[in-house]
């Protein structure tokens, strides 16, 4: 039997319910006004999964950053100074500050694994950390997967995101911040949130979470929204205007404030965007991982975990030498060589930007993104995983081989849910991405 995105019991449930759009319609009372108008296309259908990928991705989340917060002391030795090499050009000032901010909250950060799953597995491409991380806005979408597909539940559920993401935070808070005293107030940057309905939808949207979290704690608070530089310290409180802030969570590209670093270093916030999450964001972790592993630096089980899941992964610069399959070669020969195979990509890049992959590119751009490469000097190069098929509504309602990547959630070592992009084969890029196109769908585990 082919693979599909639902389980053995329900795939005969298509053929009989050709009447369920592709795509679920957004614009219904079900949906927070906030994502009436969500830009992307989610699936009507959900993506449900069997007990040992439920375990697998479990583990992965879990384990995965842990292993990359790691890096500093085991390949590094905690030195500052290589640190500050590898991650900030040098700049032993930031490498130092990241260093201090590592060490003071290094397991309480968001992170979101994306992957394929292959005929070998889970194969891990990247893992994305910090508050600006996506796809936690699907889960406003699962009241109207559970009308559409009631007989789901009895043996299914989908894991809520949205209310772990905001348990961790507040627990968080109240571990890392002095005298909370009754209440907590989160404000947010976020980029492209001007003032007006979409900014107040927001947030009614995100306050109605933090009141959810907050109620059975006795707690109260809210939610802001705006630019950092609106925050101000003052006798170890960080104030917008007369209101007291306990965290900050950056989601746009405006640099750290003095006065947000000083408050985090006195406790007075709770930030899990500090400098230190700059370290873990970097693409090329993945390549140092597979060093230590090889070098047997973790546990024999941790060792091999991660020569399993963690595929080939290098830094692209002209000269370097490198170890693929078995072969040592000059990483320029190797690109040029084995194109099918492999994958460049921008080492801080995101939603599909600065990707290519050699398997669907002709001989000649495949040597024109080499070229930028080596020009530019902050990509990587990847083994190619590629998804295997799995059946899914295409546009016109046609079940259709489609290629998948799954973004599994972990909150500190918690374990927050898991969602896909779909990719239908035909018109397969290689790039699964929302922003490129990829429908959305939401997935459903076992009970």
């Amino acid at each position: 039997m082919k693979n599909s995105i639902l389980d053995k019991e329900h795939i005969s449930y298509t053929d009989a319910s050709k009447e369920i759009p592709t795509w679920i319609q957004t614009n219904v009372p079900e949906v927070p006004d906030i994502f009436k108008e969500f830009a992307y296309h989610i699936s009507s259908w959900p993506v449900i999964l069997d007990e040992k990928k439920a375990k697998d991705l479990k583990e992965l989340s879990s384990k995965v950053f842990k292993m990359i917060r790691g890096i500093p002391s085991l390949y590094f030795d905690n030195d500052e100074q290589k640190i500050a090499d590898y991650y900030f050009e040098g700049n032993s000032m930031l490498g130092q500050f990241a260093m201090i901010s590592h060490n003071k909250v290094s397991s309480e950060s968001c992170c979101r694994i994306d992957l394929t799953y292959t005929n070998e597995g889970f194969k891990v491409l990247e893992a994305n950390i910090g508050s600006s991380i996506g796809g936690w806005q699907l889960q406003s979408f699962t009241e109207i997967i559970n009308k559409t597909h009631p007989q789901l539940q009895q043996n299914y559920q989908s894991v809520n995101t949205q209310y772990i993401y905001f348990e961790f935070l507040v627990k968080n808070i109240i571990k890392y911040v002095h005298s909370i005293e009754g209440e907590i107030n989160i404000f947010i940057s976020m980029d492209d949130v001007q003032e007006g309905q979409q900014h107040t939808y927001l947030v009614e949207f995100l306050n109605e979470l933090l009141s959810k979290t907050l109620s059975d704690k006795n707690l109260k608070g809210k939610v802001f929204i705006g630019s950092l530089s609106k925050l101000k310290l003052s006798n170890t409180i960080l104030h917008l205007g007369g209101e007291r802030i306990h965290a900050v969570l950056n989601m746009s590209s405006e640099e750290i404030t003095i006065e947000l670093m000083r408050a985090f270093m006195m406790d007075a916030i709770y930030f899990p965007d500090h400098l230190g999450v700059t370290m873990y964001r970097k693409k090329s972790n993945l390549e140092l991982l597979r060093e230590l592993a090889e070098n047997k630096k973790f546990s024999q089980e941790d060792n091999d975990f991660i020569l399993k899941v963690i595929p080939w992964t290098a830094i692209i610069k002209e000269g370097k030498e490198v170890v693929f399959q078995g072969n040592r070669k000059n990483i320029s020969t190797l690109l040029k060589e084995h194109k099918n195979q492999l994958v460049i990509k921008d080492n801080y890049g995101e939603q599909g930007k600065d990707v290519f992959i050699g398997k669907f590119l002709s001989t000649s751009a495949w040597e024109e993104a080499i070229k930028l490469a080596l020009k530019e000097k902050k990509f990587i190069a990847q083994e190619f995983s590629e998804s295997i098929n799995f059946s899914a509504p295409n546009p016109n309602n046609d079940w259709t081989d489609h290629k998948i990547v799954w973004g599994s959630f972990g909150f500190g070592e918690v374990y927050g849910g898991v969602f896909v992009r779909m990719s239908e084969v035909k018109t397969d890029t290689g790039i699964i991405n929302a922003a490129r196109g990829a429908v959305e769908a939401i997935v459903y585990e076992p009970i």
